[in-house]
């Protein structure tokens, strides 16, 4: 959906075509002179450049690449365009942050959040539409999460983006059993809250819910 900036502000927007390589080096040099450059591309491709991605990380870059179409919920698209490694990838970079939202009003908080943030930042979105879990008061930061509570639980459910809707249909239909379970929304990756050690503390057990590979995903960086 880039083309939707294209329209609105034509002066701003740079077709780069499939080659994600220039464009990761093109956004750098707009961030060195100033600028605040939104990379964006299909999650998958970014492994494409992340020579270019690793080597901006040591000239004080200020980028935030958009990855869209993550994991295996893009569907028809196809196994090889189907992101499963990109938070490993970008959660090994020197301080980059990487934020997962999982609606409208998330995404657009976050989004305001990484241009305000100087550094580089990963936001990874999803093809599917999703339905609206956040009122537009809803406060994010990064470095946060938010918990969607149950009923006398003891048990963790931890997803991000696309999964936390699954484990919140989980929520629900596991309540009907009378079994509660409290379901958190991990839209900050990395950095990852601090809150969540005191969430696991007093859990019996924790469930990292991912659509990614298990290597350098959700799951490592909550046992991390």
């Amino acid at each position: 959906m880039a083309e939707t900036v294209k329209k609105e502000s034509p002066e701003k927007f740079y077709e780069m075509f499939i080659a994600e390589q220039n464009m990761v080096g093109t956004a750098l040099g707009f961030s060195r002179r100033g600028k605040i450059p939104f990379a964006s591309t299909f999650a998958a491709f970014f492994s494409r450049a992340f020579d270019q991605i690793r080597m901006s990380q040591y000239a004080k870059p200020n980028i935030k690449f958009i990855g869209s179409h993550a994991g295996v919920s893009i569907g028809e698209d196809g196994a090889s365009q189907m992101a499963l490694e990109d938070i490993a990838m970008f959660r090994t970079l020197l301080d980059c942050t990487v934020l997962y939202p999982s609606d409208a009003v998330s995404a657009e908080k976050l989004t305001s959040l990484a241009a305000a943030h100087f550094g580089n930042v990963y936001i990874r979105t999803t093809r599917a539409e999703t339905p609206v879990i956040y009122e537009n008061e809803e406060d994010f930061k990064i470095g946060g999460l938010k918990i969607h509570p149950g009923k006398k639980s003891t048990i963790i459910v931890i997803g991000a983006g696309i999964t936390l809707h699954e484990a919140l249909k989980a929520q629900s239909e596991l309540a009907e059993k009378n079994i509660g379970i409290d379901v958190v929304d991990l839209y900050s990756i990395k950095p990852i809250s601090p809150e969540l050690v005191k969430i696991a503390n007093r859990a019996k057990a924790i469930v990292t819910v991912e659509d990614h590979f298990e290597e350098g995903g959700i799951g490592e960086a909550v046992r991390t």
